[in-house]
């Protein structure tokens, strides 16, 4: 008994030898692999801490001061900070407020160990972090045509942001198919790439999902409260990047593309390296060139049983169905097979449909992982055949409705409108799906749109729970807007609906996120007559003060401004200026006062007459340049 006793803490310790040697990435290594924090440094650093999260500085020049300060007094025990699980935090707080110069000193001091830091459970948020403000460093290196050459202490010349990124990749560069698979590389890896790639890293916003797992941005989020160093990376402008960054992107993925067959489908199921390949393949794509076809081709050979080169037997056919119907059905490997449809040449994504989805889309459909795969297969499709094919194998949409896969109906009706076929099937399943029958029916359609659900589930609601926008749903709104660009035969349903609604009713729509867009998709719609457009102004006049106010409801006053003729606007103008000094005093109102020149209204009324009576004109002289449909413009920043 006392040998059963012993014999689980032996094996104990050799997992803990396995893991300080680093032989298996897949192994957390101990944060105190580069020795222990000593004592008085750590004390001074939690000092650092409490200064950067209540920071007395007056002025940039103190700020600096302050960080080179912390820079030269840990020097020489970087690596056991980064690897120590509260310190890690503070070094990254401290390279948030960090200038260009001083990251590359902290990154060069670094420098050599990226794959243990990589894989390091703390040290990996350090490295993403150094990654993800560097880029910017990159960038204006780039734009200055070379980089500062200042030099470190040790009088030796310091490297280049871009330097550093490229030693960075030539050092994980032989580890690259095991670090994508492993818990904490995976995430670095993905900001890497992004940063050789000169795509925006958004790590608060919407692609926050792509480089933080959601224990890592809760942990974030509670940790990093200093007000210090909070930079916005919500620009969707293309970072510049050096020729050799391209280079390096190229030669990464062309080595990840050596993997086996093997190891690439375990990457294709694989929760933490499935990301990472859809990111490089949506890289690739966007290079457009020969080399790009020939590297996607090389990586869809390998994780769909040669696809896109090889030559069908039975066998092989065989072996990529069983693949296929494997990767549809899991939840990483929908996801992949999503970027497959979306980036592969027209001769792969035609083989794909014909061999392995043809006949199954009804069945994929209702599938809660699979139905995604369906999405994108339909709102990819290539021809007008190939849709009118997949429409006829769904057969209409009451089923799906019923089992709440919303998503599948909206890539129909999405494909339907780029592809201008099956509108009017399109409509008519609607119609059906929602059990409308007789024009008492009809005047719900909107309502039952928008919940989602069939007339009997609306008819006997009240005029308030008709108001519920809590009720509505994202893809019925959706739909919405893509029913409001086809033409007025099939739109019509929507919009004599809409108005057959009471003005409380579609008033309410206003300040709602979703409905507030599909308010907008019907003014903004150039298949809906003048008419109709002022009708609707019409019903929301006595409420544009309420609506100007609204962070949803100010976009509605700017497409009612950029639709509405002069007589119209003289209404609106004259109901803001009634309370100007109300809307002043709000963000959003005096943003509307300045879209609708109230200033000018009230001062010089003839001008402002002339001046809105003029950008008509030009609107209708560069109509057929510009179309119908010209989006106002954006609203001044006050």
């Amino acid at each position: 008994m006392e040998g059963q006793q012993q014999r689980p803490k032996k094996d104990k310790r050799r997992k803990n030898r396995d893991r300080d040697g680093g032989d298996s990435f897949n192994r957390p290594p101990q944060h105190s692999i580069y020795g222990e924090i000593d004592a008085e440094v750590l004390g001074y650093f939690k000092n650092v801490e409490e200064t950067l999260d209540n920071p007395p500085f007056e002025n940039a020049e103190e700020l600096r001061g302050f960080v080179s300060a912390v820079y030269e007094e840990v020097e020489g025990n970087e690596l056991v900070l980064l690897t120590d699980p509260s310190c890690s935090v503070i070094v990254e707080k401290l390279l948030r407020i960090s200038d260009g110069f001083q990251l590359r000193v902290f990154g060069d001091r670094i420098g050599g160990r990226s794959v243990e830091l990589f894989t390091h459970q703390w040290g990996s948020h350090v490295c993403q972090t150094l990654l993800t403000l560097g880029a910017s460093v990159v960038d204006q290196e780039v734009k200055e045509n070379g980089s500062d050459t200042k030099m470190n202490e040790s009088s030796e010349e310091l490297r280049s942001m871009q330097q550093l990124v490229l030693d960075m990749c030539e050092d994980i560069k032989p580890e690259l198919g095991a670090l994508i698979s492993q818990q904490y590389a995976s995430h670095v890896i993905r900001v890497l790439l992004c940063v050789l790639a000169g795509k925006t890293i958004d790590e608060e916003g919407g692609d926050k999902g792509n480089f933080r797992s959601k224990k890592s941005a809760k942990f974030r989020q509670q940790h990093n409260n200093s007000s210090l160093g909070k930079r916005s990376n919500k620009s969707s402008e293309p970072r510049h990047v050096p020729e050799s960054f391209t280079t390096m992107l190229r030669s990464l993925i062309s080595e990840l593309a050596k993997s086996s067959d093997t190891e690439m489908r375990v990457f294709a199921v694989s929760k933490v390296a499935n990301p990472v390949l859809q990111l490089l393949l949506e890289m690739e794509q966007s290079f457009n060139d020969e080399e790009g076809e020939r590297i996607i081709a090389a990586l869809l050979d390998r994780i769909l049983w040669d696809v896109a080169t090889g030559k069908d037997t039975d066998a092989l056919v065989a072996s990529r169905t069983a693949w296929f119907e494997t990767m549809v059905r899991d939840s990483s490997g929908s996801r992949l097979m999503q970027v497959i449809l979306k980036v592969a040449p027209r001769s792969v994504y035609d083989k794909l449909y014909e061999k392995n989805l043809k006949g199954k889309i009804a069945k994929y459909s209702q599938h809660p992982l699979a139905n995604y795969v369906v999405q994108t297969l339909i709102s990819t499709a290539r021809t007008e055949e190939q849709f009118i094919d997949m429409c006829q194998q769904l057969g209409g949409f009451k089923s799906l409705l019923k089992s709440n896969k919303h998503g599948v109906i909206r890539s129909v009706v999405e494909a339907s409108v780029k592809l201008n076929t099956q509108q009017t099937q399109v409509i008519k399943w609607l119609r059906e799906a929602f059990e409308i029958d007789n024009d008492e029916d009809q005047k719900l359609f909107v309502i039952c749109l928008m919940r989602m659900t069939p007339v009997g589930n609306v008819k006997g609601l009240t005029d308030r729970e008709k108001s519920d926008t809590f009720a509505f749903h994202l893809q019925g709104s959706l739909i919405l807007q893509d029913i409001m660009k086809m033409t007025e035969g099939h739109n019509k349903y929507v919009v004599m609906s809409f108005l057959s609604q009471k003005p409380d009713i579609t008033l309410s729509w206003c300040f709602s996120p979703q409905a507030s867009r599909a308010f907008e998709s019907i003014l903004s719609s150039e298949h809906v007559g003048g008419k109709v457009k002022k009708k609707i102004m019409k019903n929301l006049q006595g409420h544009y003060v309420s609506i100007a106010k609204d962070k949803f409801g100010s976009h509605i006053i700017d497409q009612c401004w950029a639709v509405a003729d002069i007589n119209v606007k003289e209404q609106i103008a004259a109901e803001l200026l009634k309370r100007e000094r109300d809307l002043a005093e709000h963000p959003l109102g005096k943003c509307v006062l300045w879209t609708c020149r109230i200033d000018l209204y009230k001062r010089r009324h003839d001008d402002w007459v002339e001046r809105e009576n003029g950008l008509e004109k030009k609107k209708q002289l560069f109509k057929d340049i510009l179309g119908d449909d010209v989006k106002p413009g954006k609203k001044r920043r006050v």
